[in-house]
């Protein structure tokens, strides 16, 4: 559900937005225009990225890219900021410490490198969720975390020999260059009542549609406006920026202490309470209710929440007085998760699937783009 501002607080943000709203037309110009240029490394650059706050379903479809160039046999490595992290500098997971030297790197005292034993034990606090989540996922792609998205492919380039660098999280970070620019999109809210940041969900004007090289509509199973979000696509990009349709599934369910994978149809029935602190929570219950799993309660917190015992036990135990008989959670939120005791409920992970009938567009498409450069 989209939160819009009431009008008092509409007049109190109205000059703030618009002021970051200019701001960001000039960012843009400079860089449409010449006068700022991007700065291009030798590995093909794949931005996948979001033009809206909150969850649009971008991480799962990182983890699905990087997988497929990995599987068609290119050196893979992941580029992300890490989001909400307590660190500085760069980090990286999935490299061992031993390969890391200092030449050539900026401020080589604050990097860190975990080897894929040592990422099972990386926390949140020093990573960021998201790239702790995508290290486990894929623990033979290195993740490199830095603001600094340019400094962060040069060391991949280096100690990793990277031939495809996917960029997390890139739409605006236009320092970089990139040899695909992909924009996610949620069909269930995909402009967020069209205004920019702090007035609604968008991180910039609509025009910032027109980078895109491609276009992935999330949740395209669900219900939406599709002839309307068609017209302003066509509008703003023209017919030649193809436009792909993808969602997740909920496939299994996996018990976060001891790890046992279980079918999600196995649960199908069965009470269950919500615990997210993620972009987009009402999509998550969406997916839940899809698996044909109840929900007796929602546990929402903001997105990128770092969880306490002292949260964890109260949500297990009033869920179990609501009825739920376990608890299901993110990937994203089960990093944060790790080491908390399990004492009123059970709480497992939902594991999702991407699916597609576009996925031969996107896989051509990839190939085309990066191909050239192997």
């Amino acid at each position: 559900m989209t939160w819009r501002p009431n009008k008092l607080l509409r007049a109190v943000l109205w000059l703030p937005a618009k002021t970051y709203e200019i701001a960001l037309r000039f960012r843009v110009a400079a860089y449409e225009t010449g006068y700022i240029t991007p700065r291009r490394l030798s590995a093909s650059v794949v931005s996948i990225g979001n033009i809206t706050l909150g969850g649009t379903g971008k991480t799962p479809l990182v983890e699905y890219i990087a997988r497929y160039l990995r599987d068609e046999d290119f050196s893979v490595a992941i580029l992300s900021r890490g989001y909400k992290r307590r660190s500085s500098g760069i980090k990286t997971l999935n490299i061992p410490s031993d390969r890391l030297n200092d030449a050539n790197v900026a401020d080589p005292r604050s990097r860190t490198g975990l080897n894929v034993k040592e990422n099972l034990k990386a926390s949140h606090f020093e990573y960021g969720d998201e790239p702790v989540m995508l290290a486990r996922a894929l623990p033979e792609i290195p993740i490199i975390i830095n603001n600094d998205r340019y400094e962060a492919g040069r060391l991949a380039e280096k100690e990793t020999r990277a031939e495809v660098l996917v960029l997390d999280d890139g739409y605006q970070h236009l320092r970089l260059a990139r040899d695909l620019n992909i924009l996610v999109v949620d069909a269930t809210d995909p402009f967020g009542d069209f205004e920019v940041f702090p007035l609604g969900r968008l991180r910039e004007p609509l025009y910032g549609l027109k980078r895109a090289d491609a276009i992935i509509i999330t949740r395209a199973n669900r219900a939406f406006d599709q002839a309307q979000l068609t017209r302003i696509l066509k509008y703003s990009c023209g017919d030649k920026t193809p436009v792909l349709y993808f969602y997740t599934d909920i496939v299994r369910l996996r018990h976060l202490s001891s790890g046992i994978k279980y079918d999600a149809e196995q649960f199908r029935g069965w009470n269950s309470a919500l615990l997210c602190g993620i972009g987009n929570p009402d999509a998550f219950a969406e997916d839940v209710l899809e698996a044909g799993i109840s929900i007796v309660s929602k546990n929402f917190f903001r997105d990128h929440h770092a969880y306490t015992q002292e949260e964890f036990d109260r949500v297990s135990k009033d869920s179990r007085i609501d009825g739920a008989e376990i608890l299901i959670t993110t990937e994203k939120d089960a990093v944060k998760l790790e080491g908390l005791v399990e004492r009123e409920l059970p709480i497992y992970v939902a594991e999702i699937e991407v699916k597609s009938d576009d996925e031969v567009r996107l896989k051509s498409l990839l190939l085309r783009r990066v191909g050239k450069k192997k």
